[in-house]
């Protein structure tokens, strides 16, 4: 508590509704716009692949914290809080403020749920990009990241609740509690240096993987420049933790900078995911279904082939895609064809080796695609003076 002495200032002028209403509308937009990005990732997915994948599925729980953090702010906007000049307020004033005093404790909670709970749904996204070189030691690093998250998370709760004693002067107004009770330092800047170190540990995890994969230097530079976006969030971190104490704790302006930090977080999160949509890249489901076969290792419109006799499901593309330059990988599509009666000794021969099935690719010309039935009717019709003549004709 001795360092936040030196940000110990007076309370800040008394401000009304009228005064706040303009930071209300805003961060209203912000949070209408937070939930538009988090429903278009929501739905696209789930269009492309009929399946919710589990970081869809936290991203869109996020949305819970995303909207009681802005139902108590509205509340705390309108009312005010404890942190103000107190000559001149009214009974029914000094009342409002206490409740606000109450509900902005609770808001700045869910304000750090929603930006832990988003860099939790990131950390499992990486998870999939980083697919085909992800290895057991990756595992207990993510492990350890998600250890991270839950312990810097509640050191943002403890830092809310635990600054002030007795609990009650969080809410007090008149006489004046002390500026460690009103002006919530002690959460400003726990949660601000928190927020940067995750935000630092989420872009530096999957650089190990990149840097160790056979991508051109050039295409690691710019999966990492993508993978970079959240330092646009530091950045507003680091222009919020000064301004919030120039303003002395001003709470207009910090739900205002709060507002824009959650729709600056939301866009970074999920920027990879949207433009993966646009350019109709990444997971998607199998757009033909695969009939029962009697090969043991059939693989019909997969991108690869299995190894090791292994069955792969069938799908197009994978979220490996999103972290691909230029076009789609060239992988070919392996069609199998129904050997030919003369060409099956050669096919048992090749089956027999080292105990593996394996189709017969047989030339166009000769492939057999399954049997393939036409049938062609034709109607006639006779007149009946065509059939008399006929009949006379043939007795003459």
């Amino acid at each position: 508590m001795d360092i936040l002495r030196r940000f110990v200032t007076e309370a800040p002028d008394i401000q009304t509704f009228r005064d706040a209403k303009p930071t209300l509308l805003v961060s209203w937009w912000c949070t209408a716009y937070a939930l538009a990005v988090i429903f278009l990732r929501f739905c696209g997915r789930y269009v492309r692949t009929e399946k919710v994948f589990f970081e869809d599925g936290i991203m869109l729980m996020a949305i819970v914290p995303l909207l009681i953090r802005m139902a108590f702010t509205h509340v705390v906007l309108v009312y005010g809080t404890n942190n103000t000049k107190t000559d001149g307020l009214s009974a029914k004033s000094i009342h409002d403020r206490e409740i606000g005093s109450q509900l902005v404790l609770i808001s700045r909670i869910f304000y750090a749920a929603y930006l832990w709970a988003i860099k939790y749904s990131t950390s499992m996204f990486l998870r999939t990009l980083t697919e085909a070189v992800w290895q057991r030691s990756h595992q207990r690093m993510l492990r350890y990241l998600h250890i991270f998250l839950g312990a810097t998370f509640i050191a943002t709760v403890i830092s809310d609740l635990g600054a002030c004693q007795p609990f009650s002067h969080y809410w007090q107004v008149t006489p004046d509690p002390g500026p460690q009770c009103r002006q919530g330092y002690a959460h400003l800047i726990t949660t601000g240096v928190l927020n940067i170190v995750t935000n630092l540990a989420i872009i530096i995890f999957p650089i190990p993987m990149i840097l160790k994969s056979r991508l051109p230097r050039a295409q690691k530079i710019s999966i990492m420049l993508r993978l970079g976006l959240p330092m646009l969030s530091i950045a507003l971190t680091l222009y919020q933790l000064p301004r919030v104490i120039e303003y002395r704790g001003q709470q207009p302006f910090r739900s205002l900078v709060a507002s824009f930090d959650i729709l600056l977080a939301t866009f970074t999160s999920n920027a990879l995911v949207l433009v993966s949509l646009l350019q109709d890249r990444g997971y998607k489901k199998s757009k033909y279904k695969v009939q029962p076969s009697t090969y043991e290792n059939r693989n019909v419109l997969t991108k690869t082939p299995t190894a090791g006799g292994g069955r792969r499901p069938s799908r197009w593309g994978s979220d490996e895609d999103l972290i691909s330059e230029g076009k789609e990988s060239t992988g070919v599509i392996a069609m199998e064809v129904y050997p030919s009666s003369t060409s099956r000794g050669k096919g048992s021969a090749e089956i027999g080796r080292g105990g593996r099935t394996s189709p017969v690719i047989e030339e166009p010309a000769r492939a057999k695609l399954q049997e393939i039935r036409v049938a062609q009717t034709w109607q006639i019709t006779v007149e009946d003076d065509v059939k008399d003549r006929e009949i006379r004709d043939h007795r003459d």
